[in-house]
């Protein structure tokens, strides 16, 4: 590198430091979506380093089923020496840019020329969608960092026959992995071209072995975090690619609006003039031996992103380092004068597309309507969303104890996800919950506001229940009464409302306790059919039923088929079942006007009593989409489970044991064969956490606890026939 190139690339990376540190002292937004969710992590991982105990590795490893912790860690390392604020998060995502950046030089001065390194770095860095990306706390832009690395030490490995950059290599491709997990999609044309190359030549058993050692070294280092989720994330990857996908409103795969997508939004993600110029260096890269393959491959994935339906910008910015070497090899393919013009050309409609991208200076629509926008722009927002205040009013009417909150929009600058990175980073006591399905079970507040709710695949919920509370449900806006507004700058009206239940009067209690009884049953349709035997039994105190308050509520019956039947999910046989539940609360206005139970809080629920028959779990399993071959055999202690798969079966003893709260139970393996050949503990570890159910009921919003479980033969029981537990001194209703 010369002192000229030196220059360039610092006052390119400094120049770009100084727009995103004058864009975040400008900008008042809260984080965004994703954004805020890598924030949030970013502080668990900082506060689990901190933490004393040798569970902190268990602990950053099981931060997220989908997204590995190599960015938000780095984020939870810097925290310690600098504030939790967001340019210290965004120095994070520039000392990413400012690697893939030299990573791109570097491979431009050994494929091309130094002077071609330094016009792919430059159009890398100024890439519109690159400084949008460098001003939010996502992964896309450090994964496109480790791409460049990749790509970079994949050159220096000298088609793997230098060993010491072949072990380098091995150390990239696992931290890319630990990076995110499209990072294999990326590398696999690459690799699988360097390692065709290497294995053609005439010491191809010694490059093999190079090859082995470096995919050996990226197992050792990503298996740790991938070995947990290897039964889980080919199914969540699909599932994001296309069921996911349609569910949030994108095109079918293959139309035409699908299709076309990336090509429509290649000009403001790329800019105008390195779009042009990399339609010419993909072509005049036939020119160049040493580099066509090699960036051929590394932009073939293109290909797979334009086929899936889930189509994102940020999918595609991991191809830029490649783009930006092919264009850069189109200019170097130009006689020298273009070359010295182009260059020029470059650099200041580079860092005309900074401005654009970051300030909106100049307007992305200058070109309009020849061009619609060359630039993907976000200029800083300095208005406030008052998160703040929100969250002081809830802390003042909640007290020391904490609350639970229900944030209902789904708008970008004001969701869950914001509030959450919010109330994490604070140290709130609250307990942070989506827009509720069918009543606001376990939500002592609710943050609302009016108008856009958010993207239309997302807001039929919170739609529904802001209309029922500006009138559509009077019950529901009586529970729930407005203790706090505040303007947002979209135009809406921000507000808090609370939970507080008045009395009913006019109703005698004996009349209120039997439309419960009665309401109860009603409200059990949903989730239980063919009930033999049900039996309701209430015990309550007058004046605090009159209030929605109920001390226990018994439900027992001799036979019933369980399930989620408003979703047609196949539903079990169990019997007899007996269910305690204390400190019930409904909302009394619509019980005594109506009859209807909209249950509100729940202070515990216990099984007392549960039986469910060898023949009737069976049943259930058949009925299971992805579970056909699964057999389920009860025996003294056990469940003998046996998978019948294509190849080799699966083989297994469980055994289900008391658990500690909040999980009412512990799921335990043993004997666990696939082929007939015993799993290790730790394999075994894995797979029982991809089918554990109880980290789903710790998010219940109540306790869930059981009385002993008992494996027999043909049949699994939960408690001991008997009596019920006596009532309290109150009245009972049955």
């Amino acid at each position: 590198m010369t002192g000229r190139h030196r220059v360039a690339l610092t006052g390119l990376l400094v120049g770009l430091a100084a727009v995103m540190a004058v864009w975040l002292g400008i900008d008042r937004r809260p984080p965004e979506w994703d954004h805020a969710n890598h924030l949030e992590r970013a502080i668990a991982c900082h506060r689990s380093l901190a933490a004393p105990g040798g569970a902190r590795l268990r602990e950053i490893i099981a931060q997220s089923s989908f997204y590995p912790p190599i960015v938000t860690c780095a984020a939870g390392l810097l925290y310690f020496a600098l504030p939790i604020v967001p340019l210290t998060a965004q120095a994070v995502i520039w000392a990413f840019l400012v690697m893939g950046t030299l990573a791109v030089f570097g491979l431009g001065r050994r494929l091309l020329d130094p002077d071609a390194g330094l016009l792919a770095a430059f159009l890398f860095a100024t890439a519109p969608f690159v400084v949008f990306m460098l001003l939010n706390f996502q992964l896309d832009l450090p994964l496109a960092a480790m791409v460049a690395l990749a790509l970079y030490t994949l050159v220096r490995t000298e088609e793997l026959s230098v060993r010491r950059w072949v072990l380098g290599l091995g150390l990239v491709l696992g931290l890319g992995m630990l990076t995110k997990p499209p990072f294999a999609a990326y590398l696999s044309g690459p690799l699988l071209w360097v390692a065709w190359r290497g294995l053609r030549a005439a010491e191809r058993r010694a490059r093999l072995m190079h090859l082995l050692a470096a995919l050996g070294v990226a197992a050792a280092i990503a298996l740790p975090w991938y070995g947990p989720r290897l039964v889980g994330l080919p199914a969540q990857i699909i599932n994001r690619s296309f069921k996911q996908a349609a569910e949030s409103g994108h095109a079918p795969a293959l139309s035409g609006s699908s299709l076309l997508f990336y090509p429509q939004w290649i000009i403001p993600q790329w800019g105008l003039l390195a779009t042009a110029l990399l339609l010419w260096g993909i072509v005049a890269l036939a020119r160049r031996p040493r580099a066509r393959g090699l960036l051929w491959a590394a932009l073939a994935p293109w290909l797979i992103f334009v086929l899936i339906q889930n189509k994102n910008l940020r999918y595609t910015v991991p191809l830029l380092p490649a783009a930006a070497l092919a264009a850069a090899a189109g200019v170097s393919a130009l006689p020298p004068r273009a070359r010295r013009g182009l260059g020029c050309a470059c650099a200041l409609v580079g860092v005309a597309q900074v401005g654009s991208a970051a300030f909106a200076l100049p307007p992305p629509t200058l070109l309009a309507p020849i061009v619609s926008s060359v630039a993907f722009s976000l200029p800083p927002d300095g208005r406030d969303w008052h998160h703040r205040e929100i969250l002081d009013a809830i802390l003042r009417a909640a007290g020391p104890g904490g609350a639970r909150v229900a944030v209902v929009p789904n708008d970008n600058f004001f969701s869950i996800s914001n509030f959450r990175y919010e109330v994490t980073r604070d140290r709130l006591p609250l307990r942070l919950s989506r827009a509720w399905e069918r009543a606001p079970l376990g939500v002592d507040f609710a943050i609302v506001k009016t108008g856009d709710q958010g993207p239309d695949a997302a807001s039929a919920k919170p739609d529904r229940i802001m209309a029922a509370l500006a009138g559509g449900d009077p019950w529901l806006a009586a529970a729930y009464p407005v203790i706090a507004r505040v303007p947002l700058p979209d135009g809406s009206e921000g507000m808090v409302r609370m939970r507080r239940l008045e009395p009913v009067r006019g109703v005698a209690p004996v009349e209120l306790a039997e439309r419960l009884r009665r309401g109860v049953a009603g409200l059990l349709a949903d989730v239980v059919r063919d009930a033999q035997g049900l039996r309701v039994t209430v015990d309550y105190r007058d004046d605090a039923l009159a209030a929605g308050s109920v001390d226990t509520m018994t439900v027992e019956a001799e036979s019933a088929l369980v399930g989620e039947f408003i979703r047609r999910k196949p539903p079990l046989r169990i019997g007899p079942v007996r269910l305690r539940v204390r400190d019930m609360l409904v909302n009394p206005g619509r019980l005594a006007a109506t009859g209807a139970v909209e249950l509100l809080d729940v202070g515990s629920l216990h099984v007392e009593r549960l039986g469910i028959a060898e023949r009737d779990l069976g049943e259930y399993i058949a009925q299971q989409r992805g579970l056909a071959g699964l057999r389920a055999t009860m025996v003294e202690g056990w469940i003998q489970a046996r998978w019948t798969l294509p190849g080799p079966g699966l083989s297994a003893r469980l055994a289900l044991g008391a658990g500690a709260p909040p999980a009412p139970f512990t799921l335990h393996a043993a004997d666990v064969r696939y082929g007939g050949v015993r799993l290790p503990g730790f394999l075994v570890d894995w797979i029982v956490r991809n089918f554990d159910p109880t980290p789903r009921l710790r998010r219940l919003p109540m306790p869930v606890s059981m009385a002993p479980i008992r494996i027999q033969r043909e049949r699994l029981e939960v408690g001991e026939d008997g009596p019920p537990a006596a009532a309290t001194k109150t009245r009972e209703s049955r």
